[in-house]
């Protein structure tokens, strides 16, 4: 299935090929996945010599996504087929104080999509927050008790069906399935939009950390006597890149081109440089891909401003570019809660295949889906 998706069509020889697998496995799973509807035929090659191979695909119709994004007392719904394209996508709206509301709501969406896409069987649910898994540093932006009733409700509704993931992990899974990185390949995320955040992706998975907050970009220290931080340093980098730090410096700042002062352009910039040396020097990423919620033109005049400057590291000279902007835009985060799914299907993960950990030693169960904070 991974290799359906990065490469579109392929013979039965050349998934052997690919996957390492014999040519009786290749031909006894693909057997299988065709009668689950996962995958189709779409007819013999033509113009070759010898026995024409039959090209198999995805099917799209063998499921679909759906996936969640509350963000700023919204949420937002998007449903994704088994191809990666876009199939649903319904009308935003205020998530409601009370659970019996919450519950009421996620109920008529749930119908709602199901109307609209009958016929497709449901893969799974994906839901996506503006907020690390398990951070105090957080506390004072969103209201815990909100966070904990949404992410709850949620959880009720779908049971197992459903998997969390914070903004920055979700919007870098996305550039997997939607955007740039669709050919497969390690690399680095930075999000910018209200807050700085990032993904750190390792072969098509993120890398999440103990507590699942690894990716915290925003707060790499740029300046130990820079303004003080929600976290409790000076000087990060969420204070000098994010548009919630444009606000607290320029307040009748516009997010318009032409508008937001050069003063703060340079800075950005010059923050962005120290902190990707550090990335850069640490991780050494195939490459670096920048996006959010802030407008693309206000991540391309960034980056612009940034290739004046000399910010050298262990990547800096490679012919590749150094940092690639984002296509999906602002619902980057919205399109890695539908993505979710997808990737548990077409993702090939030791950790899933076998259904244990990488590590004799990790032996506690594995948090179960409904817990948010997990």
């Amino acid at each position: 299935m991974d290799a359906l998706r990065r490469n579109g069509s392929l013979s039965r020889v050349e998934i052997a090929r690919l996957s390492g697998l014999t040519p009786q496995a290749i031909r006894n799973i693909v057997d299988d996945l065709l009668q689950t509807n996962l995958i189709r035929e779409t007819g013999r090659r033509k113009g070759f010599r010898g026995q024409p191979q039959i090209d198999i695909e995805i099917n799209p119709d063998g499921g679909y996504s759906l996936g969640f994004h509350a963000e700023g007392g919204i949420l937002h719904h998007v449903a994704a087929n088994l191809g990666g394209q876009i199939i649903y996508e319904g009308r935003s709206q205020t998530i409601p104080r009370t659970e019996p509301e919450m519950l009421a709501a996620i109920t008529e969406i749930d119908a709602r999509s199901r109307q609209q896409l009958k016929g497709l069987s449901r893969l799974g649910v994906g839901a996506v927050f503006s907020r690390p898994s398990t951070s105090k540093w957080f506390l004072n932006e969103q209201n815990p008790a909100e966070f904990e009733a949404q992410s709850q409700a949620l959880a009720r509704y779908f049971e197992d069906e459903i998997v969390f993931e914070n903004d920055a992990n979700a919007a870098a899974l996305a550039e997997s399935v939607f955007g740039l990185a669709r050919a497969g390949g390690d690399f680095l995320y930075l999000f910018v939009g209200e807050g700085v955040g990032g993904g750190i992706i390792e072969a098509g998975e993120a890398v999440r950390g103990v507590r699942g907050n690894a990716g915290e970009f925003g707060h790499i220290l740029i300046d130990p006597n820079g303004e003080k931080c929600h976290c409790g340093n000076r000087g990060c980098l969420h204070g000098y890149l994010s548009i919630g730090g444009l606000r607290r410096k320029h307040p009748d700042a516009s997010i318009e081109p032409n508008s937001v002062p050069d003063d703060w352009l340079d800075a950005a910039a010059a923050a962005l440089g120290r902190a990707l040396v550090s990335l850069e020097n640490i991780l050494d990423p195939q490459r670096v891909i920048l996006g959010g919620t802030a407008p693309e033109w206000l991540l391309s005049e960034i980056v612009r401003r940034l290739s004046r400057q000399d910010f050298p590291s262990v990547r800096s000279e490679l012919a590749e570019e150094r940092i690639e902007i984002s296509r999906l835009g602002s619902r980057s985060a919205l399109l890695g809660a539908a993505a979710l799914s997808l990737l548990n299907v077409t993702n090939p993960s030791l950790a899933k295949l076998t259904k244990q950990s990488f590590s004799l030693g990790d032996i506690a169960p594995t948090p179960r889906a409904t817990d948010p904070r997990g």
